[in-house]
């Protein structure tokens, strides 16, 4: 039994050396890059719009994907086979940027955006059979701390690999003016094609557990229709739905209001891009311990009050030292923060609801309507869209709207308000009140107490009362209690 448990902790283990290297991929081939390579190629907003949709339109994929791994099984293999395949065809862009970018950009362009597409279907097929199998890997009773010790790493790693790769842009633009504007960015894919496969090498070392399906070949339709047989289920992506489209109807965009608007450099921004990746690291140490303690629910509702306000703030931005130096890095400070407890919490609530078995459509219906799915591709695309005739509109909004954009900012947190209504209709089983919960994240002292009176090193050590004890938690210690559990809730 205790072999079990520490086959299943070395796994998790091994999840997060992945998680490393494919934070490192998706790093270098979107974050500030992509948008950034983009514009050297002559992209105008509607371009950036489509690149920024493209993800979330691929995770249509998801739901035949579901269909593949349900019917065939191995969710391993599937991951890693439709991994290997998304990650390898940056090759081809990375091929393409050397030969014809200097003179043919407009083709360029377009074959980033053909290849673009083409890698995130493939992912999106990876990543509901990786759901999957995590759902059946991690143990409930620690995939907020898990996934908030996971995130917390892929925060560090997006903090470095921004700082580095903004300064190596800025390096590489002075030191080496006559070299074609692209090769900076050709060096950085080629980065993120190594770490991917380095990502791939992890995956493989991690165990696979076997999916128990005993339906026959003729039921697979019911995949489909069970996640919307639940009413609750239903609530909670009709939110996501429209939510996510109010969001990515303005995200892709705040990097290019700073970039082209405010004449803000790569450094400046990967710097802003830090300070939302130290405070994502904070947030998921924290949120993580209240999703396992209070539930998802609450601190879904009282932080998507909070990411409401955001794009509003944004208006009073501009290009002086008080925006540049302090109202800037605070809003991705705060927006990190925040965004952290969403994006955790929204996805073990999903956990939570699917099944243990036959969960992949739920997983599915989820990556479509989540914030990485295909209402936020509409809503970026319908930004891009509206974007180019904002400068029209100006003159009758008033005089601090001194950018399109921020018209694209206004509509935005409008679109969020009426959102946050459709949130308080979700239930969850387990969970407290909100205006308990309010209560508890008002109480500082509390907090400490929650994570083990450790904050900076709560991830290895046990939290301090007995009921939140587990075989499986710290993943790294010298010595563990004997356990009687030898599978993963």
């Amino acid at each position: 039994m205790n072999n079990a448990v520490e086959k299943i902790i070395q796994g998790l283990k091994y999840s997060i050396y992945d998680g490393l290297f494919a934070q490192a991929y998706g790093n270098l081939t979107g974050s500030i890059f992509l948008p950034s390579y983009a514009l050297i190629l002559g992209a105008q907003p509607i371009h950036i719009g489509i690149l920024a949709s493209l993800p979330f339109f691929g995770t249509l994929a998801q739901l035949p994907g579901s269909l593949i791994v349900e019917k065939f099984q191995r969710r391993k293999m599937w991951t890693i086979g439709f991994a290997a395949i998304s990650r390898g065809i940056w090759i081809v862009l990375v091929i393409l940027s050397f030969l014809l970018a200097l003179n043919y950009r407009s083709y360029t362009l377009f074959a980033l955006i053909l290849i673009a597409a083409f890698s995130h279907v493939f992912g999106s097929l990876s990543g509901v059979a990786w759901l999957s199998w995590m759902a059946a890997l991690v143990p409930a009773e620690i995939r907020g701390r898990y996934f908030g010790l996971q995130n917390s790493i892929l925060g560090i790693i997006t903090i470095t690999l921004t700082l580095l790769g903004g300064y190596f842009l800025d390096w590489h633009r002075v030191h080496f003016p006559e070299a074609s504007p692209t090769r900076s960015f050709e060096l950085l894919f080629v980065m993120a094609i190594l770490a991917g496969m380095m990502s791939l090498y992890f995956l493989r070392k991690q165990p696979d557990i076997p999916q128990v399906n005993e339906e026959s070949a003729q039921n697979y339709f019911s995949l489909f229709t069970e996640p919307l047989r639940q009413k609750n289920f239903r609530r909670f992506i009709r939110f996501a739905l429209i939510w996510a489209f109010a969001v990515n109807f303005a995200s892709p965009f705040f990097i290019i209001y700073m970039l082209k608007d405010l004449g803000i450099s790569y450094t400046l921004i990967s710097f802003y891009t830090i300070c939302a990746a130290v405070a994502d690291f904070l947030g998921m140490g924290i949120w993580g311990h209240f999703s396992d303690r209070f539930g998802n629910r609450s601190i879904i509702i009282l932080t998507s009050l909070v990411v409401t306000f955001l794009p509003f703030v944004w208006l009073f931005s501009g290009a002086t030292a008080f925006s540049v130096y302090i109202l800037i890095p605070l809003l991705h400070f705060t927006g990190g923060f925040f965004w952290a407890a969403y994006n955790l919490c929204s996805r073990n609530l999903v956990f939570r609801m699917a099944p243990k078995e036959r969960n992949t459509a739920f997983f599915a219906f989820w990556s479509i309507s989540s914030a990485n799915g295909a209402a936020a591709g509409l809503g970026a695309i319908t930004g891009g869209i509206l974007s180019q005739y904002t400068d029209y509109l100006l003159p009758y909004f008033p005089a601090f709207f001194d950018s399109g954009f921020k018209i694209i900012f206004f509509l935005s947190f409008l679109l969020r308000i009426g959102t946050l209504f459709m949130v308080r209709g979700i239930r969850e089983e387990i969970g407290v009140p909100v205006r308990k919960f309010v209560q508890v994240v008002r109480n500082i002292k509390l907090w400490v107490t929650i994570m083990g009176y450790h904050p900076f090193i709560q991830f290895f050590l046990p939290a301090s009362d007995s009921e939140a004890t587990t075989p499986y938690w710290p993943l790294w210690k010298f010595h563990r209690p004997r356990s009687n559990t030898n599978t993963p809730a």
